[in-house]
């Protein structure tokens, strides 16, 4: 498999989920965005370029659980996604929320949020969000 990223993550040092983030998507994929800005969310998947896999099993809050019972960057197929809120497109520029990406992630593609992705109530055990 290969994978061209069309764009990248721009963030400063902050990892506040609230924090504004811009994510540049080069030019020669900006018609590609033509009418995003009708959406309040997209669905962001990108490429993990940071991450080490360490293994199939993950201790969370003293608990044994395997890696795709987690959001571990560290899998096996360092693929992240991120559902954003869309604050403003600037051309090829897309001013967003709620991403988890550090600065400089490569982005691989970016789709629209719609009923499809809707979830009413899913079940999420307790030690997924302990702190």
């Amino acid at each position: 498999m290969n994978f061209i990223p069309i764009g990248y993550v721009r963030r400063g040092e902050g990892c506040s989920l609230d924090e504004e983030v811009e994510i540049y998507v080069n030019k020669e994929f900006e018609d590609g965005l033509k009418g995003i800005e009708c959406f309040s969310h997209l669905i962001v998947i990108y490429y993990l370029h940071q991450a080490k896999f360490n293994g199939l099993i993950k201790n969370r809050h003293g608990l044994e659980v395997g890696v795709f019972a987690t959001r571990s960057p560290n899998r096996p197929n360092p693929i992240g996604i991120s559902v954003v809120e869309l604050i403003k497109r600037n051309g090829n520029i897309l001013k967003v929320k709620r991403i988890n990406a550090y600065n400089q992630t490569p982005v691989l593609d970016i789709k629209p949020y719609d009923a499809w992705d809707s979830v009413c109530n899913p079940k999420v055990p307790s030690w997924h969000n302990a702190h």
